[in-house]
């Protein structure tokens, strides 16, 4: 008789990522993204898209009280002729109240109190799952961002955010192909520190769904290693645990460094980070606010010069 084969799970074997021109993670397109994701944070969000991203116009922005302590969760949709695009972009946390709203909850998703999230398996955090609905579904941003696309029917459509913006950008490409409103091949997902967001069954299914999806991380980012997960190659780690914890998407675009021009990345083929980065050092805060070496308050302060970022 031959020998025993251990059969792993697909989802944990490493999936290389694409490498074609259109499909693959630069450093340009991540920070010409960025600088839309950022413009959510500015007072006057059009001005700033207009100083940084002069092709993108803004359509309109939503700004919702997003959990029980009238936080606020703001988005924007908005257009690009030149670049044949729709953008759906969500501002970041807050570092007060909000923060700390999404770190309790977090702990709560561990021990497996997953909200559904538009199928039986697949569970989001509480905090997330609230904010969504009420910004993206109940504000009205869903409808306009369909008669959006009717008027634009062959542009792409790029769902983007940094932090809590993250996990609202990826929740959000989930939902538009899950629901039938688009076809996946229109979505594109890139986030900037986003958290995790969801369960096992959640990351599997946007692998299944979205095929250009990227999570950017700088360096040590503490908020990219919350709520914390067990290592998913553990031993100690039953099936029943496996499921019910928190797990990343791929792909991980990993910055060991300050993220200055030219700074080199690399793009983890796993699903989640252990492999592919040390989290026992990810608790730096100051690397969570200074994506692409640039402070994103100073950069909103600053009215947006594309010089800081671009």
């Amino acid at each position: 008789m031959g020998k025993a084969v251990v059969q792993r799970e697909p989802f944990r074997c490493p999936v290389k990522h694409p490498s074609s021109k259109g499909r693959r993670y630069t450093d340009a397109l991540g920070r010409s993204l960025y600088a839309v994701a950022i413009s959510t944070k500015a007072d006057n969000i059009s001005d700033c898209l207009s100083n940084v991203r002069p092709d993108i116009k803004l359509v309109k922005s939503y700004t919702v009280d997003c959990d029980a302590s009238s936080n606020q969760c703001t988005g924007i949709l908005a257009v690009s002729k030149e670049a044949k695009a729709l953008y759906v972009a969500y501002k970041g946390s807050s570092f007060d109240k909000q923060l700390l709203a999404e770190f309790m909850h977090g702990l709560a998703a561990q021990l497996g109190a997953w909200e559904k999230f538009e199928s039986e398996e697949a569970g989001v955090i509480t905090y997330f799952h609230l904010a969504f609905y009420r910004l993206f579904v109940e504000s009205g941003m869903k409808e306009d961002l369909i008669d959006l696309a009717a008027k634009y029917p062959n542009y792409r459509i790029w769902t983007i955010g940094h932090s809590l913006g993250g996990s609202l950008a990826s929740m959000t490409a989930l939902y538009l192909v899950k629901t039938g409103s688009f076809d996946a091949s229109k979505i594109r997902l890139v986030t900037w520190g986003e958290p995790r967001t969801g369960n096992v069954a959640f990351a599997k299914e946007i692998e299944q769904l979205i095929q250009f999806r990227y999570r950017v991380v700088k360096k040590n980012d503490a908020i990219t290693n919350l709520p914390a997960s067990l290592d998913p190659n553990t031993p100690l780690l039953t099936a029943s645990m496996y499921e019910r914890q928190p797990l990343f998407y791929r792909y991980l675009v990993h910055y060991d460094n300050n993220m200055k021009r030219g700074d080199p990345f690399k793009i983890c083929s796993l699903s989640d980070d252990h492999a592919c980065r040390n989290l026992a050092l990810a608790a730096d805060f100051s690397d969570h606010t200074s994506y692409y070496g640039v402070v994103s308050d100073e950069f909103v302060k600053a009215e947006c010069p594309p010089s800081m970022l671009l």
